[in-house]
């Protein structure tokens, strides 16, 4: 949904006075119908009767408050976009936006109150970036036809570009799987991995994306471009004895440089099966592979993960680089990861740049690289060269090589 098709906001507040000064920015955003309700039971009640484009909900109120208002919204499955609004302090709205997040709600952010126009603009300027992201339920596809799809080589990788955020120069990309549906379109992740995953399929699918990566690679390299690629590796493909054979013998054929190759895991996964992951992590680094510790800030395991994992870099969540520009609890983690991947000589890569500064603050604090919509979004191969060439051209630098 973008801004200019939202009409109906609902803006739930026991403050008049607050009510007011949100209907005016409301007003003047272009909203054509805004309807108020003065605690969480009437404005349940104005929900019920028509669906609102948008809530802005209060935290604090009586008889029924935001916290309940947000469970009972997933409760009963109705999920109007949600902004939320308090007096009280970044730490409690952001742990409640994770919350409501982690109800199947979405959240779009929280604001402090009184409302600035600014700040309740650029939080509906990422509506469109949700959406592309795919933050909304997905129905899972049939395992049949998933079978299907990875025998007949329809699920195809989409390139992410990730920049030095520095210079503005490519240094890489990240391969994402999409379906290529033969009759319904793009299919996207959310839709078929989990199923991959609960059928023991995706070592498959990561050794079909490798496949397609070095051919693409050497596509590329032909044509003066040689880019470091990132591949998704499931913690279901850290255990046996052949995975590593394998991507070693597809690479040998290949003749692409192991250096060139980077493996992701999720710091969340890695510990269910801890000493045999930790063996196969160090295979990988022997065989001369990259390793990542994705979606890095959302475990509970991390210095010990960096301690016993070799990695070579590491990805900061997005959930810490998306919009903390007015949470400094937020902006201090993330500073004290990029000081520790720059103290253990690992490149730091932020994930989810959405905007100028979202870039501007991973820009001054260090961070190394950068990938996220504000940059490009994941693309197929034939658009790559041509946006590497408009890129090149911008950062003034010539095309990314590694000697």
């Amino acid at each position: 949904m973008q801004l200019t098709t939202m009409q109906d906001v609902l803006i739930v507040d026991d403050s008049h006075l607050h009510r007011q000064l949100a209907s005016e920015l409301c007003s003047q955003l272009g909203f054509t119908h805004i309807r108020h309700a003065v605690n969480g039971e009437e404005g349940m009640a104005l929900v019920r009767q028509q669906l609102p484009d948008l809530i802005l909900l209060d935290l604090e109120m009586p008889r029924m408050d935001g916290v309940q208002v947000m469970q009972q919204l997933a409760l009963e499955k109705l999920a109007p976009y949600i902004i939320l609004t308090s007096g009280k302090d970044y730490i409690l709205i952001s742990t409640l936006e994770l919350m409501g997040s982690g109800l199947g709600l979405p959240v779009l952010g929280g604001l402090k109150k009184p409302l600035q126009a600014g700040e309740l603009q650029d939080l509906l300027a990422r509506l469109s970036t949700q959406a592309a992201h795919g933050k909304e339920s997905y129905a899972l596809c049939d395992a049949a036809d998933i079978r299907q799809a990875l025998e007949q080589q329809q699920i195809i990788p989409h390139y992410q570009p990730k920049v030095d955020l520095g210079s503005g120069q490519l240094k890489g990309v990240e391969m994402l799987a999409r379906w290529r549906h033969p009759g319904g379109g793009l299919i996207m992740p959310g839709s078929f991995i989990p199923v991959i995953e609960q059928y023991g399929w995706a070592t498959e699918l990561t050794l079909t994306m490798l496949e397609q990566g070095l051919q693409q690679w050497q596509d590329w390299a032909r044509q003066g471009l040689r880019l470091p690629l990132s591949i998704n590796l499931s913690a279901r493909s850290l255990q046996g004895s052949t995975l590593i054979s394998e991507m070693e013998s597809r690479l040998q054929r290949s003749r692409v440089p192991a250096r060139y190759i980077t493996f992701e895991i999720t710091e969340t996964a890695i510990a269910d099966n801890l000493s045999e992951a930790i063996g196969m992590a160090a295979r990988l680094r022997l065989a001369g592979f990259g390793l990542s510790i994705d979606d890095f800030g959302t475990g509970f395991a991390t210095l010990q993960q960096l301690t016993r994992f070799p990695f070579t870099e590491l990805k900061i969540d997005q959930s810490l680089v998306t919009a903390i520009g007015h949470k400094p609890h937020l902006q201090a983690i993330t500073n004290s990861i990029i000081e520790l991947g720059q103290r253990m000589q690992l490149t730091t890569v932020a994930e989810g740049i959405e905007t100028q500064q979202d870039m501007e603050l991973m820009q001054t604090r260090g961070c190394n690289l950068g990938q996220g919509y504000f940059i490009a979004r994941p693309m197929e191969a034939a658009q790559l060269q041509p946006w590497a060439k408009q890129r090149q051209q911008l950062a003034g630098a010539m095309p990314p090589a590694i000697s």
